[in-house]
């Protein structure tokens, strides 16, 4: 397969959370990026774009030749109207080149107000079929459809097949949700959080045990102590993998984004706008070199598997795309904290304000000491190794660790390796080795 222009190449499309993040996803290869508004988002609680920063994210892309897409997909309930429609006007001021939206009362509203401005449906609207495709297209002039999770890749391939002009886009790659779409109301009933108002606290990741009661109670609104007092309840028999019931590996289809592709998807999204820079900076690098080498005709290069491993997951599984009905496989029973890597998050290689020639710059988020192996990998491809043989803290004395909140501390390289200022600095470890970490 070749992509003849760029207009062929399919769409890379990153998330946001803040605009530091924005400037590592494009620095790292994506196309265009996601990103929530307070309050009107599914991720409410993790976002930092105010109208300021909204307008500084255009004005980045705008001069990158990049996109933005304006996510306000909550299921608002009526309390939300007005305040909406007068946040919308704000937005719509920014020119975001689309509104991620699920709610269609909400779309009827933005399609009014401002016709000139894409919408794309959101994976919330559990878009299924090629009739519904139908259905958005034509009643409020959809653009683009952000496909459900739990599509097969050949029920893609008909919608296309059935409504041509419409775009399509698909997750490739990221964490996903035990319910159907992430339509879960779980989070609601454990700590009153409605994850359809943006607000989910990831329950199903817990570790739960399961019970039966010997017989119906009368009062439904028992607590687990009352019943075991009263010798009602059994605790069920599991083994050794059957603990986290709910907490289901990530996903990742990198080495099939030829047939998605080819199925008529022309955006491949990434989930993740609560993840680290790390994150953000890693899986861009690998999903850009993917597509390239995909659009220039190259084999699939096995490496870029081993290169997603460097970042925290549950266990990688391909969803419902290959498979259509995912087995335990795609399941992580053993934990509910991300353990999966090969490498952990050192640090941002950054520009100090008083260099020190032969040394890296580096904000640290995970402690590091002499001895260790660590990996710089650079926004415009390729990175380099070193051995860290000597740190200076920020008053430039040399200390046998660094710790993430200490300020800038400077790291010893070769000296063109040192000339380098931007980039992500990783750890390579052992799982033994492994503490709790940011991922």
């Amino acid at each position: 397969m070749n992509c003849r222009t760029q207009e062929e190449k399919p769409e890379l499309l990153m998330p946001a959370g803040s605009l530091q993040k924005l400037k590592y996803a494009f620095a790292y290869g994506a196309d265009a990026v996601y990103l929530g508004v307070p309050f009107f988002s599914l991720r409410a609680r993790e976002n930092e774009f105010n109208l300021e920063e909204l307008y500084k994210a255009r004005e980045i892309a705008t001069a990158q030749g990049k996109k933005i897409y304006v996510t306000a997909n909550v299921f608002a309930k009526n309390r939300k109207i007005n305040s909406f429609l007068n946040h919308m006007q704000e937005w719509a001021e920014v020119r975001p080149d689309a509104f991620i939206m699920s709610d269609p009362g909400l779309m009827m509203m933005a399609r009014e107000k401002y016709p000139d401005i894409n919408i794309h449906l959101s994976v919330q609207a559990n878009c299924m079929n090629w009739q519904t495709v139908r259905f958005w297209q034509k009643s409020l002039g959809v653009s683009r459809i952000i496909l459900s999770r739990e599509l097969h890749i050949n029920e893609i391939k008909e919608i296309k097949q059935r409504v041509p002009e419409i775009e399509l886009e698909a997750f490739v790659h990221g964490s996903i949700c035990i319910a159907y779409s992430g339509r879960c109301l779980m989070s609601s009933y454990m700590s009153h959080r409605d994850a359809n108002q943006g607000v989910c606290d990831n329950s199903c990741r817990e570790k739960y045990k399961v019970y039966a009661a010997d017989k119906k109670t009368p009062d439904q609104d028992f607590y687990l102590e009352d019943m075991r007092a009263q010798g009602e309840l059994y605790q069920i028999s599991e083994d050794e993998n059957g603990t986290f019931l709910m907490n289901a590996k990530d996903l990742r289809l990198i080495q099939h984004l030829r047939e998605i592709y080819a199925a008529g998807v022309c955006s491949f999204k990434v989930e993740g706008r609560t993840k680290s820079l790390n994150y953000v900076a890693l899986v861009s690098k690998a999903y850009r070199q993917a597509i390239d080498d995909m659009c220039a005709g190259e084999n699939f290069d096995p490496k870029l598997l081993s290169d997603l491993e460097k970042v925290a997951n549950r266990g990688y599984h391909t969803g419902f795309m290959i498979r259509q009905t995912p087995g335990a496989e795609s399941q992580n029973y053993d934990t509910s904290v991300s353990r999966n890597f090969s490498q952990r998050y050192g640090g941002l290689v950054v520009e100090s304000n008083e260099p020190q020639a032969g040394y890296l710059a580096v904000e640290v988020r995970n402690k590091i000491t002499l001895g260790q192996k660590c990996e710089v990998l650079l926004p415009k491809g390729g990175s380099f190794e070193f051995d860290v043989i000597e740190i200076l803290n920020k008053d430039k004395n040399p200390v046998e660790s660094a710790h993430g909140g200490a300020g800038l501390y400077y790291f010893k390289v070769d000296s063109e390796m040192s000339e380098n200022q931007f980039g992500i600095l990783s750890l390579k470890i052992s799982h033994q080795e492994m503490p709790e970490l940011r991922n």
